[in-house]
């Protein structure tokens, strides 16, 4: 069994704060190839995490052996690229971007009502928020309340700057009042879709060829409030190039309750899998994302 994931970016706040000071003095280039040398450590210390990502590309990609352990390894060391271009980010460093079908998000954001943005984690959706915003409508995020100090404050600090604000996941369900207040002002929601914390409730979708359970939450939302619905996927294409795609999620309309938001979940699933395919390298989940067991 894998370890559960824990949300949290890794190494101390004293650590994260030294790397942000060397990025904001050093070559991004020269920290990827720093990477490279811990980066079996790493691995040799997770194995469980080792095993989930090969099991796959093994099992659901169909991968040969050598193929699928090739995959691993390239895996950890795009992840490594990614938290290594987050904190660039709070240093200061700019990425480029290529952004397919960016008419489909600024449409919808050129009208009063507010609308919802499903992410996932597949590639690096926070780069987004420094790309893909407008000064028109705020942007609200909800992601994982409990990363480090350091992460959540530039986090915070940076993507304020892009007319963002955060949500935070609430034990208490507050965050629940916030984004139906965002919604119902006319604001954008953005929240990932992929991954079920605790005891929600959720929906069975195949992804891959198998079934797997996404929260039901964000589909329930949409269909119950029938706002917009666009999906972005954030993928990396080379060391200093993001290349975001933003995708229409058009909501059923026919069908009781349930029905329409099964429905809109399998297009959700349709559309991950498609991305997988694509960028079979670049899914940070970790964790067995087909297994009923419960995460977060």
């Amino acid at each position: 069994m894998a370890a559960k994931w824990t949300g949290k970016t890794d190494g101390t706040p004293r650590m994260q704060r030294a790397l942000i000071w060397l990025l904001r003095r050093t070559d991004i280039r020269l920290m990827y190839a720093v990477m490279v040398l811990w980066l079996p450590f790493y691995m040799l210390f997770r194995p469980s995490t080792v095993r989930v990502q090969y099991r796959l590309f093994r099992e659901r990609l169909g991968y040969s052996r050598m193929k699928s352990m090739r995959s691993v390894c390239r895996n950890f060391y795009n992840f490594g690229e990614v938290v290594i271009d987050r904190f660039a980010a709070h240093a200061g460093k700019r990425f480029e971007y290529v952004i397919e079908h960016k008419e489909l998000f600024y449409d919808i954001a050129d009208k009063e009502d507010g609308f919802i943005v499903l992410s996932s984690h597949l590639g690096n959706f926070e780069m987004a928020g420094y790309e893909l915003t407008t000064p028109k409508k705020k942007m609200h995020v909800v992601l994982y309340a409990g990363d480090t100090e350091v992460v959540m404050e530039n986090r915070e600090r940076i993507l304020a700057s892009h007319n963002i604000a955060l949500i935070p996941l609430q034990k208490d369900m507050s965050h629940v009042y916030a984004i139906g207040n965002a919604l119902s002002n006319g604001e954008i929601v953005a929240m990932p879709a992929d991954r079920r914390v605790g005891d929600g409730k959720t929906v069975s979708v195949p992804v891959l060829g198998k079934e797997a359970k996404l929260p039901m939450g964000p589909f329930a939302l949409a269909v119950t409030r029938e706002d917009k619905v666009l999906v972005v996927f954030v993928v990396k294409d080379n060391s200093r190039m993001y290349h975001i795609y933003v995708k229409a999620l058009p909501i059923p309309m026919e069908g009781k309750v349930r029905e329409r938001i099964n429905a809109l979940a399998n297009q959700y699933g349709t559309m991950l899998s498609e991305m997988i395919r694509r960028y079979p390298t670049q899914l940070y989940n970790y964790y067995d994302f087909w297994s009923e067991e419960k995460w977060l």
